[in-house]
């Protein structure tokens, strides 16, 4: 059903066809933001702060996107977007309150560690980040932990044993085609100009490879039987990239 692939006998590169000025979409969420009280409350346990947004851009000018809170949860304020200004950009997330209101107030502040990307955490800045909620209650104070973090948009799972392995990848876009990707290290390396998703960082090194292209059913399922060395089990590492959102699976050890 599925034509056979020898990893030994792959030095492709990416050579499917994509759009110009593609968009994009990545999905973020808040991963253990916590808020301590403080300079107004000293002693008060943290409270966490939930949230997730997205952040859709121009493929190859990821920092100059738009995000948008898809839903987001303040200690001591609530979850109201349409009482907060939100501003999110590659280094930080600011909310503030929308209008004037008697006895309420809102600011803050989460500014990472690195720049965002589209594929990857990025920590809480714990030395900047601060903020202050207004609810009648002054409470004002640190950020003391917390992260943003990337949620994967593909599914690459492997069945069968490392020398004859079934990959299944779930997510693709529908009849779309989707690439699989392999390297012999995990790292951060861009896809160059001129090729499919270029700009988009890889959970992969430099070594990379593309293994071979599939095509996405109406389920957005794409799958591969093949055949591996025994010499690659526990020295390689697949991804798969979806050819038309650039979207990416978490990398897959193969093992």
């Amino acid at each position: 059903m599925f034509r056979p692939l020898t990893l030994t006998l792959l030095a492709l590169t990416f050579s499917a066809a994509i759009a110009p000025a593609q968009t994009a979409t990545a999905r973020y969420h808040l991963e253990d933001v916590w808020l301590l009280p403080d300079v107004t409350h000293p002693g008060a346990p943290p409270r966490l702060m939930t949230g997730a947004f997205r952040w859709t851009y121009t493929v190859g000018d990821f920092e100059n996107g738009m995000a948008e809170f898809e839903w987001v949860d303040i200690p001591w304020f609530g979850s109201d977007l349409n009482m907060m200004i939100v501003t999110i950009d590659t280094g930080s997330i600011e909310l503030s309150l929308n209008g004037n209101y008697h006895g309420l107030g809102l600011d803050v502040s989460l500014h990472f560690v690195d720049d965002l990307l589209p594929n990857r955490p990025v920590a809480i800045d714990l030395a900047t980040s601060k903020f202050h909620v207004e609810q009648g209650i002054s409470y004002q104070g640190s950020v003391i932990d917390g992260a943003v973090h990337h949620d994967p948009q593909l599914a690459l799972t492997m069945s069968g044993t490392c020398t004859q392995p079934t990959f299944t990848i779930e997510g693709v876009t529908t009849q779309r085609p989707v690439a699989l990707l392999y390297a012999f290290g995990t790292g951060s390396q861009v896809i160059p100009a001129g090729y499919p998703c270029a700009g988009t960082v890889l959970g992969l090194d430099a070594s990379t490879r593309l293994g071979v292209t599939l095509q996405a059913d109406a389920a957005g399922l794409a799958q591969l039987s093949t055949t591996v060395p025994p010499g690659a089990c526990g020295r390689v590492y697949l991804q798969a990239l979806d050819l038309s959102s650039c979207g990416l699976s978490p990398v897959l050890p193969l093992l």
